[in-house]
């Protein structure tokens, strides 16, 4: 057998041992995109709950500080490797396509979420109040373009 039958099953190989790896890391990182997002549900929830007098100014920091982790990881693109838009995610092809208008937005949510912290560290109510209403608009302002209905 010469060399070039030695490269082509070597080749061969490495894709069959490749694919399902890449494939693999897709799937972690749709898996994980969705928890990142039910993260900032369950936790933009605990701070309306401040907002809404449901509880106290004291109890904002945690949550928030989890919503401010998401944002940085969304600003990294942590999530978000290129060609995983496929599979089980309503991630839509323009997070990629549309890359310096995602990140545009991405950006806007991590100085948001970023000035919620500050204001829940401070446990000002007014400053928790009005930095809940900007970070809540910086997180919807993704959907329209970036996810599925």
């Amino acid at each position: 057998m010469g060399k070039g039958f030695t490269r082509v099953a070597a080749a061969i190989v490495s894709l069959a041992v490749l694919a399902p790896v890449a494939a693999l890391a897709q799937g972690d990182a749709i898996a994980n995109r969705k928890n990142d997002f039910q993260t900032l549900r369950k936790n933009f929830g605990e701070v309306k709950n401040v907002v809404d007098g449901k509880a106290g100014p004291e109890t904002a920091a945690v949550p928030a500080q989890a919503i401010a982790d998401v944002a940085k990881r969304i600003v990294a693109k942590t999530n978000f490797p290129a060609g995983s838009d496929k599979g089980d995610t309503k991630a839509l092809p323009s997070i990629w396509t549309d890359a310096a208008g995602f990140d545009a937005k991405a950006k806007a949510l991590e100085t948001a979420s970023g000035a919620l912290l500050v204001a829940a560290n401070a446990k000002n109510l007014d400053g928790i109040k009005a930095a809940f209403g900007d970070a809540a608009k910086a997180c919807g302002a993704c959907h329209d373009a970036y996810r599925a209905k």
